[in-house]
Parts: C-alpha cells; structure tokens; sequence
C-alpha cells in the first residue's frame, strides 16, 4: 500500500468558495494509477488520530472534505486494503491527492 502526495488536477471545484476553508480531496487508485477504487470510505481524522468525517468513495474513487488549517490524516478504506496519508490543510488551499492502495 502506497500513498502518493498532492497532483495537479482532481475533483472540480466548479461553484465552491474555497476562501474560507481547506478544501482536502483526491483520488483513491487501486494496484496502480489508471484503476479508481470504486467501493469504500475515506475517513478524516484529526491531529490526535481522533476521528472527524467520513464520506463514502465515488464511483469513480473520488473524495472531499471542507476543514480548517491543520495537519491532517486521510485514511483510504476499500476491501481488501487500507492507506493513511498525513496532509497539512490551509484555509484557502485545495489538496488534490492521489492514494494508492
């Protein structure tokens, strides 16, 4: 299991004000790149490791969360494997991620 950093790209943000929020979001591949993980949840937890969100993954592997400033960790969840990956939020910031399970 891998977890791969910030890419350029990702979910739109068509419509969304990202001036008053961490926009954290990404992608979940499965084996490789090219295949979305399709079924699961991504999980958002908080500085302590304390649970915050959890939003199911799309259909086609995507996922977003709205936060404040801080460190982060986002938990991939699929059947079968599982990925954390620890990001650092800024209100007025988007990460697009990509994690590799």
């Amino acid at each position: 299991m891998t977890a791969c950093g910030a890419v350029v790209g990702g979910v739109s943000l068509d419509g969304v004000d990202v001036s008053k929020q961490a926009v954290i979001q990404g992608e979940v591949t499965v084996g490789d790149l090219e295949t979305p993980a399709s079924v699961g949840y991504i999980r958002l937890l908080d500085a302590q490791g304390e649970f915050v969100a959890e939003v199911p993954i799309s259909p086609e592997g995507q996922f977003r969360f709205f936060a404040t400033t801080g460190i982060w960790t986002v938990v991939a969840l699929i059947p079968g494997g599982s990925a954390r990956l620890e990001v650092n939020g800024k209100v007025g910031e988007i990460l697009d991620l990509v994690i590799q399970i």
